[in-house]
């Protein structure tokens, strides 16, 4: 027996078609309720403005720019501008004052891809006469941290400052008595080198400093932070301690090695910047113009104006002292600890000033000298 469908009574579309009228119904009352509460409230023209043509011409056309939705096609001509008349003018609004005086005070920010910096100035043992070719010895090893204090999180510092600082004499030990000379110069008596540890030892007590502040792995000696080692000329890194490491039959470390920021560079570098800037302000005033330290051999006014340093000489610690305004250098000169901390006073100056800090010098240090034999052996007939 077969399937058969139920009699369908003519009438059944239209019970279909209720639920359809009531979700419309509802629909629609939700549509007005949300219009009601939560659209937003109608945009209001401003009231007429008060029949003056300043007024007109700013205040009236910029409340119509800022309240219509359409912007206007018509430009707007700005107020006139005052010209300055030679009588003395009265003193500017305080509103002014404050901005220009906050203006003022604000401190250049530059995107700085160093986190720390490591200021050496070492010292070694010399003769009166000799050059950088001779087998220096360290007798002293200071080296100053610098970390950034207001650095934000898309790089950009300005604020530089010494968070901790490494000391120590070194025992020389291919030539242990110190010459007059180097007493002279350097200030380190016969009794602290004396009683001070192989550089060996304090290459490892500096290893331990840095791993303390987070700089490098305990195990690996890789690097942890991007740190630059920065020093007033190349000298530190390139001569007196490749010679020390030879002498010392040490390998040179890995977390020393890298590209050095010579202070120089970029105090010179800023020189000529304020130099140039100033002598086109000069010529433009009609004063006299400047004369700057880096370009004076080729002045005519040569006679009249006394450089800072020669043209051919670089700047010595406290030439770049007064180059940037700062006080007279403090301390003694030549001691390594005296002139790693008037470093530390010239980087910081130049971050605050807008200065990105950065290596600018190579080092090489599979650098030999021909007094250099086997196994650390010093050559002494080519000394």
């Amino acid at each position: 027996m077969g399937l058969q469908w139920a009699p369908v009574r003519a009438g059944w579309p239209l019970i279909w078609l209720v639920p359809v009228v009531f979700s419309v119904i509802a629909l629609f009352l939700c549509l007005l309720l949300v219009r009601k509460y939560f659209s937003p409230p109608p945009i209001s023209l401003p009231i007429s403005p008060p029949p003056s043509p300043t007024y007109a011409r700013t205040s009236f056309a910029n409340d119509l720019k800022r309240f219509s939705p359409v912007r206007s096609s018509i430009k707007i001509a700005p107020p006139p501008r005052r010209t300055p008349s030679p009588s003395p003018s009265p003193s500017p609004s305080p509103v002014y004052d404050a901005q220009d005086h906050c203006e003022a005070q604000e401190l250049p920010t530059t995107r700085q891809n160093y986190d720390a910096f490591l200021v050496v100035d070492v010292e070694g043992t010399c003769m009166q006469g000799t050059t950088f070719s001779y087998p220096n010895e360290i007798i002293e090893f200071p080296v100053c941290l610098m970390r950034w204090r207001d650095k934000a999180d898309d790089g950009t510092a300005s604020e530089l400052e010494v968070v901790d600082t490494f000391h120590s004499y070194v025992r020389p030990t291919w030539r242990p008595v110190l010459s007059q000379f180097c007493t002279d110069l350097t200030g380190i008596t016969q009794s602290q080198v004396d009683a001070a540890p192989p550089f060996a030892d304090v290459l490892r007590s500096f290893y331990a400093f840095m791993i303390r502040h987070g700089l490098i792995d305990r195990r690996t000696g890789k690097r942890l932070v991007k740190y630059c080692w920065c020093s007033d000329g190349p000298f530190d890194l390139r001569d007196f301690v490749v010679k020390q490491c030879f002498l010392s039959r040490v390998v040179f470390p890995e977390w020393m090695r890298g590209d050095v920021l010579d202070v120089r560079v970029p105090v010179m570098q800023w020189m000529d910047e304020q130099s140039s800037s100033s002598d086109t302000s000069s010529t433009t005033s009609g004063s006299p113009p400047s004369i700057s330290p880096m370009s004076y051999a080729s002045s005519p006014q040569y006679n009249q104006y006394k450089p800072m340093f020669p043209r051919r000489r670089t700047p010595n610690i406290p030439a770049q002292l007064r180059a940037l305004g700062l006080p007279e250098f403090q301390g003694r000169q030549h001691s390594g600890i005296d002139d790693t901390r008037n470093i530390c006073r010239i980087l910081a100056e130049l971050a605050r000033r807008g200065v990105q800090l950065k290596p600018n010098t190579p080092i090489n240090i599979t650098r030999r000298w021909p007094w250099m034999g086997k196994k650390g052996r010093v050559l002494e007939e080519y000394v």
